[in-house]
Parts: structure tokens; sequence; C-alpha cells
């Protein structure tokens, strides 16, 4: 059976030590050239490997209810080195940290919620976006500057093209691992992340952008993530303002049966200098 690259490339080698330092567990983990961004790492792969490395603990219970990351410091290609501590786990729900570690150094941290499933009534105000449906939708011709993540999806803009010059920084986009792949949590953790950066729907060519902090709220549901499969997602994008060198995002994540699977919000800082490589 072929292993996923997402999931090759979360491999996790648990080292030793972990109740030294009071983490619940320490693993080791290799960045992957497929998912690397311009410098390091792409940031919804962090995201993914912050998530796995809280899964992988044995006593952790529930399924992921939120993720909440900073991203505090550029990593290289060598190893990295993940930390799971455990903030107070009831009955109902998991507090979790997980941290990434470089040369002594740490680069990003996020703060994991899990929730044992709960029945309760429904309330569904959110409505899923009339859209053409993805085979309706060609493949897009991506014109950023190739980075190798970018080839591990299929783009499927329906609105808010890149360097389009738009009136509006909002944009939906049908989107899929490029070797599909089940949506689970953690695949969402870095398809969260994939969204086109706001500012550079509005400018005419590609500057640099990074992600600062990062949220992610699951809503899904085990039948949800089995309706849904391997399908392309809507993402539903917007933004409210760009100022001071940063801008808001925030993205529904909708499954192509029209099921609510994850809200996600950023903040970005950016530069509005347009490079002449663009």
């Amino acid at each position: 059976m072929n292993i996923h690259p997402l999931d090759d490339s979360l491999e996790l080698h648990p080292l030793g030590g972990a109740a030294a330092s009071g983490a619940a567990e320490v693993f080791a983990c290799g960045p992957s050239a497929r998912y690397r961004n311009a410098i390091g790492p792409f940031g919804g792969w962090i995201a993914a490997l912050l998530l796995k490395s809280v899964l992988s603990v044995p006593q952790v219970r529930g399924t992921p209810l939120a993720l909440d990351a900073l991203f505090m410091g550029g990593m290289h290609d060598a190893d990295l080195e993940v930390r799971v501590y455990p903030l107070r786990q009831n009955r109902s729900v998991g507090f979790w940290r997980s941290e990434v570690w470089q040369a002594g150094r740490i680069c990003a941290h996020a703060q994991v919620t899990l929730s044992a499933p709960r029945t309760s009534v429904v309330f569904k105000d959110a409505r899923c976006p009339q859209v053409p449906h993805f085979e309706q939708v060609p493949v897009y011709e991506n014109p950023r500057a190739s980075v190798p993540w970018l080839d591990q999806y299929v783009f499927k803009p329906v609105s808010g093209f890149l360097f389009s010059q738009a009136e509006s920084m909002d944009a939906r986009l049908w989107i899929r691992d490029a070797q599909p792949r089940p949506i689970d949590a953690i695949s969402l953790a870095a398809l969260c992340d994939t969204p086109f950066p706001p500012t550079w729907i509005r400018l005419s060519g590609q500057t640099p952008v990074s992600t600062v902090s990062y949220s992610v709220y699951f809503r899904a549901s085990e039948a949800d993530f089995a309706a849904a499969g391997e399908q392309f997602c809507l993402l539903d994008m917007r933004a409210s303002l760009a100022q001071g060198g940063y801008v808001d995002q925030f993205t529904a994540v909708w499954s192509a049966a029209g099921a609510l699977l994850a809200q996600t919000q950023q903040m970005l800082w950016f530069s509005d200098a347009v490079s002449s490589k663009s």
C-alpha cells in the first residue's frame, strides 16, 4: 500500500528524555522537500505537524476541535524536534501544547483543543456558496513563483484570481490533494493554509507574505469526512483590512457535498513591494 506524500512527510520518530523536560512526548521529524515553501516548510505542513504530534500521544482523548498556532521563526532543511505538553484533560475536553524546535530555538507552537463528540441540537445558519461544480472549473495555471508545495495540490479558482487587481480581496477556490487522499483533520490543518494571500488578489504581482497567527476550527463529523472522501473542497475566503503591513483572512472550508468542514482565520505579514521577478 502506497503512503500518501503528506503522511510520509509527517512521520514522527520518538526521542528519549520527554519526562525530564516535562513533555508527554518528544519527536523528531525531517522537513519534506515536497512541502517546501520559498524559505523552509509550507505553513500548512507545519500546522499539520503540530496537530499530528498531539494526536500521536497515547493518552490523548477526543477529536480535534481547534488549533491555534503561532509561526515565530524561519526553519531550514535540518531535522525538527517536536515537543508535546499536556495542559489539562477533562472528561470531555483536552488541552495540549505542541512546539517545533530547530537548532535550540522554538520556531512554532500551537495550542490544540480536543473534544469528545456529543449529541446536541443542531442550528445551521451557514450556507455553502452557490458556485459552479468543480468538474466545470478548469485547473488553474498558477502565476505565482513556483515552490514545491504548490505541486501537492490542484487549484480551481472560481473568483479572486491572483494579481488580477480586483476590487475585493475575497475569493472562492476548489482545491484537492494532487494525489487524492481522504480528507481528515490532519489534511485539513494543511489545507486551511492554501488560500491565496489576499493582497495578491488586489496587487499586480507577487510580494513577500508570511503567516504570523493561524487558527483552525474543525467542524466536520465522522459522517462529513466520509462523505467528503477524496473530492475537491471549496474555500470561501474573506479579508477585511490590509494596513500597516498586516492583513487578515477568514476562510470557510466546505465539502463538495455541502458540509462545513472547517473555519480558519489568519493574520499575515505582507510587503506591498511587487517583485520584479513576478
